[in-house]
């Protein structure tokens, strides 16, 4: 974590109580993640939503750019994620409720040029671990999310997976292994 004070300050959720499109009742945290990767100006963050009780689990990967008038801006449900059955209510909450603040859009903004810093900075402390997430295979990180997962069913595959030397989706131009996937 590059900031975990920040994090903890900063970090956004939904309080759902009573079932609302399909949504059980529960806090909803949204945790941010951005490219680690120093080169790639992507400019997006990836939502991904975590019910209170099961913070290891996420049930929805939200995309979202920061340059509007880009074709791939979302907020949409990333292809490169599985998602869970409340993923499309999920998306909906976030789109209306989150993505439509303003403040909240610019603090996003704000921790992506944060994550981008520390990634040219050897001496911050979060450095390593970056640099690791950018060396790490994409396949371990989905076979370990996998496994946090396994025997709950809540989770089925939005969409076929892009291989390792396919395009990013993201829209960077590079392939998928050298951009997105190093997260």
């Amino acid at each position: 974590m590059v900031a975990p004070e920040l994090a903890e300050r900063e970090t956004r959720s939904i309080m759902i109580l009573q079932r609302r499109n399909d949504i059980p009742p529960g806090n909803y945290g949204l945790l941010e993640f951005y490219c680690p990767a120093p080169a790639c100006d992507c400019r997006r963050v990836m939502l991904n939503v975590a019910e209170e009780r099961h913070p290891a689990r996420f049930l929805a990967a939200i995309s979202y750019g920061f340059d509007r008038d880009d074709l791939e801006a979302g907020p949409f449900l990333d292809p490169l994620n599985e998602q869970s059955r409340y993923a499309p209510a999920l998306l909906k909450l976030v789109s209306e409720v989150v993505l439509s603040d303003r403040r909240y859009l610019a603090r996003l903004e704000r921790h992506y040029h944060i994550v981008k810093k520390v990634t040219a900075n050897p001496k911050h402390p979060a450095y390593q671990e970056l640099q690791e997430a950018i060396g790490s295979e994409p396949e371990a990180s989905l076979e370990s999310r996998r496994a946090i997962d396994s025997g709950d069913n809540l989770r089925s595959p939005s969409a076929p997976p892009v291989g390792r030397n396919d395009p990013c989706p993201c829209g960077s131009g590079r392939k998928y292994k050298q951009c997105c996937g190093r997260r």
